[in-house]
This record gives C-alpha cells, sequence and structure tokens, in this order.
C-alpha cells in the first residue's frame, strides 16, 4: 500500500462519476510527496527582520498589519470559522458513502491541524502505511517547532472519478483539488501562497472498525 504504481492503477479500474464540494487543507505539506505547496513558491509579503527587541511593556507592536510578540515573531490571527470538525455519523459506516464522508472529515480535520498545530487526532486517522498523512504530520509539526504558522487556507474538493474499488477493501476517488490563497508565517516571514488546482487519488480502507486514510497521491504528470 501506499506506492504510486498502485494508486495509478486503482485509478484506471472502476468508472462512474459523482462530483461532491468539501473543504481540504494540507496542499502546504504535500511537498513531502511531490513537490508543490510548502511555501517556497509564495510571495514574502512582510518580514519582522526589522523588529527590533519584540513588543515592549504594555506595548503592542505591528508589522504589516499582523501583531508582533514578545519574541519578536509575528502572531497567527484568529479565525473564528476555524472550528474542530466532527466525525458524521455516515462516516462511521463500512460502506461506500462512508468512505466518501470519511474523506472530507479527514481533509477538515487536516485543516484544521493546519491552522491550530495539533495533529493527534489527525495521527489517529491517518494509515500506518500512508506517505501522505506522514508527510501533512511532520510538514504541520516542523512549521510550529519553528514558530510559524499557518492562516486562510480554504480548498474545494470534486470528485473526478470514484468510487473506485480495489480486491484488498481500499475504496479510491480521483479528485481536482482547488487551493485558496493564503498566508504562512515562515522563518521569520510573511509568504502569500497563490491558489492552485492539483489532480489527486484519495484512497481510504476500513480497519479495525474505522476508516483510515492509506494514500492521497498527485496523479497530474
Amino acid at each position: 500500500m501506499g506506492n504510486e504504481v498502485g494508486v495509478r492503477v486503482l485509478a484506471r479500474r472502476g468508472a462512474g462519476s459523482l462530483v461532491v464540494a468539501c473543504v481540504v487543507v494540507g496542499l502546504l505539506g504535500l511537498v513531502a510527496c511531490q513537490g508543490p505547496g510548502d511555501g517556497q513558491s509564495g510571495d514574502s509579503v512582510g518580514s519582522v527582520d526589522s523588529v527590533a527587541g519584540g513588543v515592549q511593556s504594555g506595548e503592542v507592536q505591528m508589522s504589516g498589519g499582523y501583531v508582533v510578540g514578545p519574541n519578536g515573531y509575528l502572531l497567527q490571527p484568529d479565525d473564528p470559522d476555524m472550528v474542530e470538525p466532527v466525525l458524521p455519523a455516515i462516516a462511521k459506516d463500512p460502506s461506500v458513502e462512508g468512505a466518501e464522508a470519511f474523506i472530507h472529515y479527514y481533509l477538515d480535520l487536516e485543516a484544521y491541524s493546519w491552522y491550530t498545530g495539533d495533529t493527534e487526532k489527525l495521527e489517529a486517522v491517518s494509515g500506518n502505511s500512508c506517505k501522505f498523512c506522514k508527510g501533512r504530520v511532520e510538514a504541520i509539526r516542523g512549521l510550529y517547532a519553528k514558530g510559524g504558522w499557518e492562516h486562510g487556507l480554504s480548498n474545494s474538493l470534486t470528485v473526478l472519478r470514484g468510487p473506485i474499488l480495489a480486491d484488498d477493501g481500499r475504496v479510491a476517488f480521483l479528485c481536482t483539488l482547488s487551493v485558496s490563497p493564503h498566508f504562512l508565517f515562515k522563518r521569520r516571514s510573511i509568504f502569500e501562497i497563490p491558489s492552485r488546482e492539483y489532480e489527486m487519488e484519495f484512497q481510504t480502507k476500513w480497519l479495525s472498525g474505522n476508516w483510515a486514510l492509506t494514500a492521497g497521491i498527485l496523479t497530474e504528470e
């Protein structure tokens, strides 16, 4: 499981079209699999290098519209629309519909993880062999460990083909992933990441009474 050859074979099997929409996240972390989206392609729109000493006592210091914290780093803005997703009842069902609902949930949870830096629940619903999942977790942890953060990322998923069923129980969906513009604070600078689209295949499998994501692969050349 998890190798690209297996995923591409699944994408060629089965038929049937299905169009859905959901909230997804984490293209910032796709660098761990195939390259795009870790913030390197974005334009730096501000830096805190010129802010010396951070915030003085009783003083709110700003840089590029962001509050500067005591350590001299820009503080992540609040996002009242970013709430922790709840696993829907249908995603607890070992059916094709349950598999699709779970993928929606996983991607919502990934969005929440990018915003909070907390990957515990994301890891819990990730397959052990899922390189995509491990890449997301490592990228999120790495960003926040160095004082960085993400803000404003929202995405939409259109399923082009699916469900595609494998003999070993995997359920796959071939999708177009559209990523909105968003901001990344990294290396003491703010990067504005432009909108992008990716063709991907997401795979999930019913394991030990729950769905787990087992692959997320860029299928475009």
